[in-house]
Parts: C-alpha cells; sequence; structure tokens
C-alpha cells in the first residue's frame, strides 16, 4: 500500500543534490516538515544548504530522488502552482531598480493576481501587514537602492510573507541583521508557524535555533540527520560537527564554549542569584573552575540597595570592586 504523504507539507524520498551526478553534494536524503513546523538547517560552510534549499523549491534540478509538496512530486506542479505553494528568500541581499519598497513587496502578490493583475484592498492591507511584520512600514516608499543591506533583506522577507504560501524556505535569513533584529525575525517566523505555516530556514545560529525549532536537519558528513533538537543534543551530533574548530557544544547549557587555559579554582559565594550568575560564566570565560568548595582564591558577591561589590581574597591580600571587569583584570593580572 502506498505511504499516504499528504499529511506532510514536503518530503523528500532518497534525494541527491548538486550540480551533476558525479558532484552530488548530498545523497540519500530522506526528510520531511509537517505544516505548522519550524525546520531549521544546520551545517558548516560548503555542506550544502543553500543547494538543499534550492533543489527542494525547483530552482536547482534534482539529480535523484523525488521532493513532494503536499504529498505531490514537485515536477508535476507548473511555476503559477508552485508560486502558490512555497516562498523563497535567497541568502543573496537583492540590488533592484530604484523601485520602493511597497512597490517589491507587492509583487508578491502576482501568484494571486498575475502580472497585469490589479491589487484590491486586501491585497493592499496585506503588504502594509507584512511591511510592519519586518518593520519596514515607515520606509515603505523608500526606493531600494537607498536602503542598507539589512533592510533590503527585511524587505524581501516582506515579500515573500506577502505570497501567502503554506511553505516558507529561507536561506540564512538573518544574515545582515543586528543581533535586535534578528531575534524579532525569528518571532516573526515562529508567529507565522502558528498560523499553520511550515519554515524551513538554514541557520549558522544553532543557539537560536535549539530555542525556536521544532526540528533540525543536520548535515554533517556527507548526511543530513533529523530530529529534535533535543534528540540531536543527546545524540552528541553538535559535539561532533564542531569536533576540529576549538569551540565546544555545552549540550546541558544550550550554548557553545571556547577551548581557554585553565587558571585553577576559585571558591564563589555570596548574595544575587543574577550577580552570582554573571559572575561564574565571568569566571568560566576567564579559564576558572567555580565547581570545587577548595581554591586559593575566594570571591564573595555582596548585594545591596546601592549595588554589588565583589571582594577578593588571595594573591596576597583583601580587595573590593564595584564590578565584574575591575575584578577580572585584577584575576588574570601576571603579578
Amino acid at each position: 500500500m502506498p505511504e499516504d504523504l499528504s499529511d506532510h507539507m514536503i518530503t523528500l524520498k532518497h534525494l541527491a543534490i548538486g550540480y551533476g551526478k558525479e558532484q552530488a553534494l548530498l545523497r540519500d536524503v530522506n526528510l520531511s516538515a509537517r505544516p505548522g513546523e519550524m525546520v531549521a538547517l544546520i551545517g558548516r560552510n560548503g555542506t550544502g544548504k543553500s543547494t538543499l534549499l534550492k533543489s527542494i523549491i525547483g530552482l536547482i534540478p534534482i539529480l535523484d530522488g523525488t521532493c513532494f509538496l503536499e504529498g505531490i512530486p514537485l515536477e508535476t506542479y507548473d511555476l503559477r502552482q508552485r508560486a502558490r505553494i512555497v516562498s523563497y528568500v535567497s541568502s543573496q541581499v537583492s540590488h533592484l531598480p530604484a523601485i520602493s519598497v511597497r512597490e517589491l513587496v507587492s509583487l508578491g502578490r502576482m501568484p494571486h493576481t498575475g502580472w497585469m493583475g490589479r491589487h484590491g484592498e486586501q491585497d493592499r492591507q496585506l503588504v502594509e501587514l507584512a511591511l510592519e511584520e519586518v518593520q519596514m512600514k515607515p520606509l515603505m516608499d523608500r526606493k531600494l537602492d537607498k536602503l542598507s543591506d539589512g533592510e533590503r533583506q527585511r524587505t524581501m522577507i516582506a515579500r515573500a510573507l506577502v505570497q501567502d504560501t503554506p511553505l516558507m524556505v529561507l536561506d540564512e535569513p538573518t544574515a545582515f541583521l543586528d543581533i535586535p533584529n534578528k531575534y524579532e525575525l525569528i518571532r516573526i517566523l515562529t508567529g507565522f508557524r502558528e498560523t499553520g505555516k511550515t519554515i524551513i530556514y538554514s541557520t549558522h545560529d544553532l543557539e537560536t535555533a535549539l530555542m525556536c525549532a521544532d526540528k533540525l536537519w543536520v548535515i554533517h558528513q556527507g548526511r543530513v540527520l533529523e530530529g529534535a533538537p533535543e534528540d540531536l543534543g543527546i545524540s552528541g551530533v553538535f559535539d561532533a560537527l564542531f569536533a576540529e574548530s576549538g569551540i565546544m557544544f555545552d549540550a546541558e547549557d544550550h550554548r557553545f564554549k571556547y577551548g581557554v587555559t585553565s587558571k585553577g579554582t576559585i571558591r564563589l559565594s555570596g548574595e544575587g542569584d543574577l550577580a552570582l550568575k554573571w559572575t561564574g560564566s565571568a569566571l568560566e570565560r576567564l579559564g576558572f573552575d567555580t565547581g570545587s568548595h577548595s581554591g586559593e582564591i575566594s570571591i564573595v558577591v555582596q548585594s545591596s540597595e546601592t549595588g554589588n561589590r565583589w571582594i577578593v581574597t588571595g594573591k596576597g591580600g583583601e580587595y573590593s570592586f564595584e564590578n565584574i571587569y575591575r575584578m577580572a583584570q585584577y584575576l588574570i593580572r601576571d603579578d
């Protein structure tokens, strides 16, 4: 009995991708995503992330296997039908002619209105809503050549949003965004997932993906591993992914750690949970271990209504510091 794929937004069966059968980047790829799922594609540069995304939406021919959209092979859709199912945002910032932000985003309605179609009130409302979602509404009449790279990228994302497809594919959508806008965009994508859309995006930001994605596709050693972030964390794949980079992934804290030379043990105690936590993070960054009750140096955090103080005992005396920076400079001095 044939497998029912209709409950999946996208299904990849024995896919091979690349730019020629003798130069396949990935082979026998078997992945899926359901409606309302957010999938983050993780992998090092050159492993085939962009090629995989372009292949599953038909921009690059598939070498072998089949991509199903809503249970139907990708190749059976014509361009107009495909444009109503999947929208795509490239990792490359578009440098288009001097049209306005509003005009570019309005092009996202073409699958619904046609090249010569007139925009009705609903179309205009969707354009303005999409611009508002990516915080570009105040700039909607500005020409594209007057925008920063990040603003152009947000405009392209708005064009994809207004296309109103059940599947959105984005290649490194946060690459040109500053930190606040990066997290704001992930929040936006999460919101669209909650309306039933499937979101597939590539990223180098593993920490954010672990917080927000329902599923990860991880490219490692010519294979694509699939699973919930927590399942893949348990499997140890993140340690293997960064094994040769000098970076360690702490599976318990869900964050990266850089290898530093050990500088010994410090006894850390005191008041103020937040101050203690940040002090511990600073000491770890500097190479000190705070997990023991022994050590030549003691640090006590004192909290009061006027602020915090750090009392360091050791290295020949007792010293008081008004912030972590000054304390850290004292600890790493050679004398």
